[in-house]
């Protein structure tokens, strides 16, 4: 709710006299001031409720970035300041040079004049001179006291007012302003590059916020400076400007022509109508803004002395913006802290309904910043224009360029914006504000504040670079007399409009970053070519759209719009009768492993600029494209779901079972559209069992023995296949298995489905009765140590396979629906996990939950609408997650969700759990919860991952941030394990069965089929390499940590830290005595030193594997 004071209306007896009118006046405008005291403490009242830590965390921030005025660094910078303007006023002037004199005198200096593109003409009339500055200050930020502290250090605006004397009544036409401010500043160049005072210096002309028809001159500590200033990144901006109402403010408004064509501007004048001429507003807003500098800071300063909190929610801003990669550049969107400090001190005035203040004074830097953001997200300023001071039109019809317009300055503050920054502006403004307002949320103020959230393959869903041409090519493309920010924006414009028109609602956003403004030289060489480096072009998906194949354009009836269609889209534009029988223009995209998306994107770059474009256009992360087998669509898992369909209600039919099927329920990852790899294909037609679970109606003839309960259910699970086996004997078959065998209190029956056409599952039975009485039994006094520890482990079993499991498989199915792409975004991170042979140290529900996270709470962008976007944004936050400190909460159910309380009462339970139960994090590393796990984190109990290997998690997502090929990102990097084990591939058997083709043995019951061989049927479910993994793992527990996957030959080894120690018996490893010399050095009382014996534990390590190890490769002793 933006916080706008509405003023009330009272009817009043009429009375006559100016004291009648004063008194009314005066009762509207109390009524007035007391509704906007009474929404300041409304709003006031909601930010004490919303968190005081986030105050806390606000003002820790502020005093953290505040820049240190007073700091002994700064004695170098202020001494450069005032030699500076001691050096200035010093200069010589000079008056009435010809534009001849002028170049001949600088070219004589050997300083490069910086004019704009349009130079003067050589037979140009107007004089041009040189004065002291009539006014020299600072100003900007470093001013205003809101500099807070950044990598790219200090920059200080130092303004010099150029004298009124030297300026025309006309000077504001034609550059006429902007050559002879060129020559003023290289006059100041000339002189500061041959000062004494200032040898040491660097000094470079650059454009002012990119504006490239006013050119500054930046002094920066060289490389010749002394170690005091080198100590402080500093740079010295020092900018002519137009005296204050030098120029009529009205001759500058948008919709004016200060730009004439030369033959226009000669022509004498006849008795006939006034040749109408295109607006300049940016030319006019450029000028405008030259006057404003010392206006401006005068108003910045009344605002911060009439609101306490002005000063700090500028710093709020300017750290909001600088997180989101804006500045006041037109490369960094054309709003920075001035745009924002500007624009707040308008709506303390007015901006609301009938004038009304936005902002009132008695708000907090909070609320301010809040107010803001409404401000920005809820009035378009491209439609909707806000004007102060003027009720002039100020905005050209079709014109999509924001305008907040100051009339008595005439300026547009927010001319430098292009239509692209303004919408990526408003959007951020929504992101940020939808964060604000969601309650539960832990870490609003990071990422508000502190998560950088500039990087394009995080920020957007798709990522295209493509070169900036030369100045030579641009001018091809741009005509010169366009009248912008420059050819470059135009440029940019240009392929702005195309993809707008060519993607349509495919894109719910389009962005474009150009090159940054690069500075040139004051001396000897010609202005650098600044439209080096890329445009990149960023893309927001609409999922519902993205891979749309055909695009309908206007009815043939329609002459013009027809025409702009086939002229627009070319060849590929056809006349096409659709279903419903209207026959219209329409354009058709094949079906192909190149997205929509990339084939109109290449064609329209090919139409309307050249194809030479085209190869150079490169989309960021197509290698992933094909790093996930058999596609992305959630459509793949259909007939999984279908066969499980099948089997509810071939165990529902079932008859001749003593209790009545309650509930059949999946809790596989194939059961939700997250296996890494498609089943049922047709290399892989036999899927790896799917585990599902089955409970039966209560019944008071349940045993209350664990172990006659496992009996119990695996009598259940023989007589279930039997039946099955007799009712579909030529479509499927059964086998019990058996699993735990050496934990006889735990589940050790299950039951595998096999149908032939190639779906499989594993069904367990689930009795409630045995939570209770396997807590019962942790609970018991009479019992072991080590009976209890084990009935702990049999429970969080328990409450893993069936409870949360199915509970799981629920949600996380729910989410593929609502997310699309979640479903390929889980088997792409589960692909990277198996490439890291990370495989032994996470479960799949763990992996799961991360990628949902990206989806559920994806802060501060949007939802992913890409695999690639959604996948980066993951290992961004594992890389970023603190996970000793910090837990993570998912809310991933629709119905069951999570209220504000029970995310406090999990954070408390965490904080108990890493101060109390477990502070060395032995049991559990990563903690995460969910609606379905509020309290045990059981998808990471049990170290998985390990301490050890979170932190190993957390190096590899960080590596892994910086690289976005994907050769690299899925291989693993053997050469940091202390030993890799090489694997015989023969004996990986990846993530499914595949067809054998070899085999001519068969079942009886599988002849008629011919699907699957006996040989499969041998192997589902076998995985040797991960048996291996096990077994070596538990034999070495405590010694080395092994690390490997499913889909790679290789198994690396870690050594755990150890030292020498006093031999004893049952060591627990092997060991060999210690150099004789040290031995002899550490003994006591003729104890021996032993060290671990690590050759003999590879030796028998490999002795183990068998066939399976082919080498044993150490890459650290």
């Amino acid at each position: 709710m933006s916080p706008i004071a509405k003023r009330r209306r009272t009817d009043m007896e009429e009375t006559s006299g100016d004291e009648k009118a004063l008194r009314q006046a005066q009762k509207k405008h109390a009524a007035a001031q007391h509704k906007t005291q009474l929404t300041a403490q409304a709003v006031g009242e909601m930010y004490s409720y919303k968190s005081n830590v986030f105050r806390m965390e606000t003002e820790e921030m502020l005093s953290e970035v505040a820049f240190n005025y007073g700091s002994k660094r700064m004695a170098s910078v202020e001494k450069t300041l005032h030699q500076l303007k001691d050096l200035v006023d010093a200069i010589p002037e000079r008056s009435g040079l010809k534009i001849a004199e002028v170049e001949a005198e600088m070219k004589k200096r050997n300083i490069n004049i910086p004019f704009p593109e349009s130079k003067p003409a050589k037979d140009a009339q107007y004089q041009f001179s040189f004065a002291k500055p009539s006014y020299v200050n600072v100003t900007g930020s470093y001013a205003l006291k809101t500099v807070i502290k950044q990598k790219e250090g200090l920059s200080i605006d130092l303004v010099l007012s150029m004298p009124s004397e030297m300026f025309q009544e006309k000077d504001y036409m034609n550059y006429r302003y902007f050559h002879k401010r060129a020559y003023y500043l290289a006059v100041v160049a000339s002189a500061l590059a041959d000062s004494k005072e200032l040898r040491g210096l660097k000094m470079e002309y650059s454009f002012m916020n990119g504006d490239q028809l006013k050119p500054i001159l930046v002094v920066s500590p060289g490389s010749e400076a002394g170690s005091d200033a080198k100590s402080l990144k500093w740079s010295i901006n020092i900018i002519p400007s137009a005296p204050s109402n030098i120029f009529p403010a009205g001759k500058l408004y948008p919709l004016k022509n200060c730009v004439r064509p030369q033959q226009a501007a000669d022509a004498p004048a006849k008795a006939t109508s006034a040749p109408v001429f295109d607006p300049t507003p940016v030319y006019n807003a450029s000028l405008a803004a030259d006057m404003t500098y010392f206006p401006y800071l005068a108003l910045l300063h009344s605002s911060s002395s009439t609101c306490a909190a002005f000063t700090d929610a500028c710093v709020l801003g300017r750290v909001w913006l600088r997180q989101r990669g804006f500045g006041g550049a037109v490369s960094k969107g054309g709003f920075g802290h001035f745009e924002w400090a500007v624009i707040m001190a308008f709506l303390l005035k007015g901006g609301g309904t009938k004038g009304h203040a936005l902002l009132a004074a008695g708000y907090s830097n909070y609320q301010m910043f809040k107010a803001m953001l409404q401000f920005l997200a809820g009035r378009n300023l491209s439609i909707d224009p806000l004007v102060f001071g003027t009720t002039e039109s100020v905005k050209k019809a079709g014109s999509k360029a924001p305008v907040l317009f100051d009339g008595e300055r005439g300026v547009n503050v927010l001319y430098k914006m292009t239509p692209w920054s303004y919408e990526m502006l408003r959007h951020e403004a929504e992101r940020t504000l939808e964060c604000l307002n969601n309650t539960t949320l832990s870490d609003q103020f990071e990422v508000v504040f502190l998560q950088k959230a500039d990087e394009p393959c995080y920020k957007f869903d798709v990522v295209a670079r493509l070169p900036f041409p030369s100045e030579a090519e641009l001018a091809g493309h741009v005509s010169v007399t366009a009248i912008s920010l420059g050819r470059e924006v135009d440029y940019a414009q240009r392929i702005y409009n195309v993809l707008k028109e060519g993607l349509t609602d495919r894109a719910s956003l389009i962005h474009l970053s150009l090159p940054s403004e690069r500075s040139f030289a004051i001396k000897g060489t010609p202005q650098a070519d600044i439209s080096s480096g890329k445009i990149t072009i960023g893309l927001l998906l609409n999922p519902q759209n993205v891979s749309r194949t055909i695009d309908r354009g206007p009815s043939p009836e329609e002459k013009k719009k027809a025409a702009a269609f086939r002229m627009f889209w070319g060849p590929k534009a056809e006349l096409r009768r659709f279903p419903d029988g209207s026959i219209i223009e329409s354009v058709t995209w094949p079906k192909s492993k190149v997205p929509v998306y990339q084939q109109i994107i290449s064609h329209i770059f090919t139409r309307h600029f050249d194809v030479e474009l085209v190869e150079h256009l490169e989309f960021v992360g197509n290698a992933f494209n094909h790093i996930l087998d058999g596609g992305e669509q959630v459509t793949l898992f259909q007939p999984v779901y279908d066969a499980f369909d099948t089997l509810d209600r071939d165990l529902k039919s079932l008859t001749g079972i003593p209790l009545a099927m309650r509930h059949v329920s999946a809790a596989a990852p194939a059961l939700r559209a997250a296996t890494v790899d498609i089943p049922m294909t047709p290399d892989h037609p036999l899927m790896e069992p799917a585990d599902v679970v089955v409970q039966f109606e209560s019944s008071s003839r349940w045993p209350d023995d664990l172990v006659a309960i496992q009996k119990t259910k695996a009598s259940f699970l023989i007589q279930m296949g039997r039946l099955l086996e007799e009712k579909k004997p030529d479509q499927l078959i059964t086998r019990v298995g058996l699993e735990n065998e050496t934990a006889e209190i735990m589940n050790y029956a299950f039951l595998d489905v096999i149908y032939l056409s190639g779906p499989s599952f594993r069904i367990r039975i689930y009795h409630d009765r045995e939570a209770t009485l396997l807590e019962n039994r942790s609970k018991d006094p009479s019992l072991s140590p080590r009976s209890k520890d084990a009935a702990i482990a049999a429970l969080a079993a328990h409450r893993r396979t069936f409870v949360l499991a199915p509970r799981h498989t629920d949600g996380i199915r729910q989410l593929t629906h609502r997310f699309p792409l979640l479903s390929p975004t889980i088997r792409l991170l589960k692909r990277w996990f198996s490439s890291q042979l990370l495989t032994p140290h996470v479960t799949e529900e763990f992996i799961e939950l991360l990628a949902a996270r990206s989806f559920l709470y994806p802060f501060p962008n949007s939802v992913p609408a890409s695999v690639l976007t959604g996948f980066l944004r993951t290992i961004g936050f594992l890389a970023r997650w603190d996970w000793r400190t910090d837990p993570l909460i998912l809310d991933i159910s629709s119905t069951d969700g999570l209220k504000s309380e029970d995310f406090t009462k999990i954070r408390e339970n965490f904080t108990n759990t890493r101060t109390h139960t477990d502070p060395a994090m032995n049991h559990v590393a990563m903690w995460v919860a969910s609606n379905h796990d509020r309290e045990h984190s059981l998808w990471t109990t049990g170290n998985r991952p390990a301490k050890v290997v979170a932190a190993r998690i957390t190096a590899l997502a960080r590596a892994a941030r910086s690289h976005l090929d994907g050769k690299i990102l899925f291989s693993p990097e053997t050469a940091e394990f202390d030993f890799v084990l090489d694997l015989n591939p023969r004996f990986v058997r990846g993530s499914g069965v595949k067809k054998s083709s070899s085999s001519t043995t068969k079942f009886k019951n599988l002849e008629q089929s011919g699907e699957v061989t006996a040989e499969d049927l041998g192997r589902l479910g076998f995985d040797p390499v991960g048996a291996f993994v096990e077994e070596i793992s538990t034999l070495y527990s405590g010694t080395v940590i092994f690390f490997s996957s499913p889909s790679w030959p290789v198994v690396g080894g870690v050594w755990a830290p150890s030292t020498a120690r006093k031999w004893k018996a049952e060591l627990g490893y092997s060991s060999i005595p210690v150099a004789a010399k040290k031995a002899q050095e550490e003994q006591e009382d003729g104890d021996v030193q032993v060290k671990l014996n690590k050759d003999a534990i590879l030796n028998e390590i490999a002795r183990i594997g068998g066939e399976l190890v082919s080498r044993v490769v150490v890459n650290r002793a």
